[in-house]
């Protein structure tokens, strides 16, 4: 059984417009953001018939992927939502500014200027702003790496039970839970950094381990 994967991250949204987090919470897609998924969608038309679809079961996710199997000639074909495919949960930081964010994470780590402690971020090798949103959430919600990394595996191999003949499959996601899935495959293929909305990346499963075919990534 193998798969070839068309993943995903959703349209732009309006917390996206106006740099506000948003992990296990949502905001619309803007009118952009739906333009961008049909596009998407009419380019996908032309490479590939899908077999199988799935989501995250965020709205933004769950309204992309139709936009885009609508575009592509597919709007029968049944969505399935997985839970475990959302985005990073920020617990009490959820909808807060992201640079307000940042300058917490910064300070928390040694007091570092943001655009230094960015720089440090993008280029680690491991998750330092789940690191420190996991260690101040007042409310104790928000995830450590490994428990999103696990969440995330999870809820890949539910995917790969789901499609027991294999074949293309579209799946829609989000820009930190993309990156942390491409890092557990190769953790040198990306930086901390989310890729762009609407955008897509392909990746293979053999039937018993994933591999990553696209090169030139476009980051947000």
């Amino acid at each position: 059984m193998e798969i070839t994967l068309y993943l995903v991250r959703h349209g732009k949204t309006v917390f996206n417009a106006v740099g506000r987090l948003q992990g296990w919470s949502d905001s619309p897609l803007m009118p952009e953001g739906r333009e961008a998924a049909l596009v998407l969608g009419n380019s996908l038309r032309r490479e590939a018939v899908f077999d199988a679809a799935f989501a995250s079961s965020s709205p933004r996710a769950l309204e992309t992927a139709r936009l885009v199997l609508q575009a592509a000639g597919q709007a029968g074909l049944q969505i399935t939502t997985l839970e475990a495919l959302r985005e990073y949960c920020f617990g009490g930081f959820e909808g807060e500014k992201t640079q307000t964010v940042y300058e917490m994470a910064a300070a928390h780590q040694g007091g570092a200027d943001v655009e230094t402690w960015l720089n440090r971020y993008r280029h680690g090798t491991h998750n330092i702003l789940a690191e420190s949103v996991s260690a101040l959430d007042p409310l104790k919600l928000a995830e450590t790496e490994r428990q999103f990394v696990g969440r995330l595996q999870k809820g890949m191999a539910q995917l790969v039970e789901s499609v027991p003949e294999g074949g293309n499959v579209l799946l829609v996601s989000h820009g930190m839970a993309i990156t942390a899935l491409l890092k557990s495959i190769d953790p040198t293929a990306v930086l901390y950094r989310s890729v762009k909305n609407a955008t897509v990346l392909k990746l293979h499963f053999n039937g018993a381990k994933w591999r990553i075919l696209s090169e030139n990534i476009q980051y947000s």
